[in-house]
């Protein structure tokens, strides 16, 4: 443990001030986004929206977060970053706002799509951003500070949520459940608002003027390595759509649990995703990336299997983490091993196309998933998920299994 600790204050202190400044701003985001995020689904619920409903609803936003992923990596080669910061955070919650105060389903939908629309183009940001504010040196260390800390904010955001509506009730600023709800995401919205001040002092370099034709510069692209990315991006995005949107209903519906329980078990997984992501550059040096990404992946299946079995809630919870866990562990590594494959004119787009397999994926498996478990149940999704997440892993290790050629280093 004190080599551990040694080792990231080693590498802490090459941190350079921007991305340190976005790292403070992204807990703010992180506790505010995890908070609404909890219990958005549960306040639709609530208010008497079917599960197909809204699967529907989710999906919308996630429509919304694939079709802005490449003009999002478009914009970021025109418009400094700290101006996408701090815009995209703004209309996003103004969005995530007029979600909650329509109350019909038509507009619910129009403003999910906005509010995603825009978080993607904050989201999108991030892994370009951190290349060009690192070094090799501490690079695996600076993306798995920045997932660790997303996990440990909604690590609070989560308990939070899960609390802030007994809170309003308590403070008898309602007696509705569904009001208490209500309150309780305008809330998450302000704390989100938070994020926006430590962007303010972000700096960044002049934008290089770019003259070439834009169909030009996307032929160019290195599209065999990118494609090659996306298909295990969008087996993991289809199966996960299916399910992890709806997590909260899962232990609502199956075990009768009320939200304080709910996000006190969303903050264990916190927990463990904090210390799993910590622990990604020491798997990743005794692994390799690639070896690292399947690994977690194949490890995570049975416990979908417990997911989709159990009806024992102490296992359910413990499986449930786990899952979490090991499924999150490789996020920073993935994002870090797509950024070193490309050049550095080729990472904003390849981390929109990524983007843009996945959130298309969840979209289409988030609109069936509501409507699978509305009709049948949480079990038949689980196997469909177990069943994307091998077909992921078997397809990372055979279009990585050998470093291509050209890859950038």
């Amino acid at each position: 443990m004190k080599k551990f600790i040694i080792v990231y204050l080693v590498h802490l202190r090459l941190f350079s001030k921007n991305a340190k400044l976005f790292l403070f701003g992204g807990i703010f985001n992180g506790i505010g986004l995890s908070v609404f995020s909890l219990l958005f689904n549960l306040y639709l619920k609530e208010h008497g929206f079917t599960e197909s409903q809204i699967g529907q609803i989710l999906s919308w936003g996630s429509l919304g977060s694939a079709l802005v992923a490449i003009p999002a990596a478009m914009l970021l080669e025109r418009v400094h970053v700290k101006k996408i910061l701090i815009y995209s955070t703004v209309l996003a919650c103004l969005s995530y706002f007029f979600s909650i105060f329509s109350k019909t389903l038509s507009l619910i939908f129009v403003f999910m799509f906005f509010a995603n629309s825009f978080i993607t183009v904050y989201r999108v940001s991030i892994a370009p951003f951190f290349m060009r504010n690192s070094t090799k040196s501490e690079r695996i260390y600076l993306f798995s500070v920045s997932s660790a800390l997303s996990m440990l904010s909604q690590l609070f955001g989560f308990i939070i949520g899960g609390y802030l509506p007994k809170l309003v009730l308590f403070t008898k600023l309602t007696d509705s459940l569904s009001l208490a709800y209500e309150i309780a995401l305008y809330i998450s919205i302000v704390g989100t608002m938070v994020s926006i001040f430590p962007f303010l002092f972000i700096k960044q370099a002049a934008i290089p003027k770019n003259p070439t034709n834009l169909f030009a510069k996307i032929k160019s692209y290195n599209w065999p390595i990118i494609s090659r990315l996306m298909i295990p991006k969008v087996l993991v995005g289809f199966g996960a759509g299916l399910v992890i949107p709806f997590m909260n209903l899962y232990f609502k519906n199956e075990y009768d649990l009320e939200s304080e329980t709910i996000g006190f078990f969303f903050s264990i997984m916190q927990v463990f995703l904090f210390i799993g992501m910590m622990s990604a550059p020491f798997i990743t040096k005794k692994f390799g990336m690639m070896q690292s990404i399947v690994l977690t992946e194949l490890l995570s299946i049975p416990f979908m299997f417990i997911l989709a079995m159990s009806r024992y809630l102490p296992l359910a919870v413990i499986a449930f983490i786990m899952r979490g866990t090991l499924m999150n562990m490789n996020l920073p590594i993935s994002s870090n091993f797509e950024m070193e494959l490309v050049k550095p004119n080729e990472q904003s787009f390849t981390n929109a196309i990524s983007t843009l397999g996945w959130q298309g994926a969840w979209t289409v498996s988030a609109w069936a998933g509501g409507q699978i478990i509305e009709k049948y149940s949480f079990e038949f999704s689980f196997y469909v998920t177990i069943l994307a997440y091998f077909l992921s892993a078997v397809t990372y290790y055979i279009f990585f299994k050998k470093k291509p050629i050209n890859a950038h280093n």
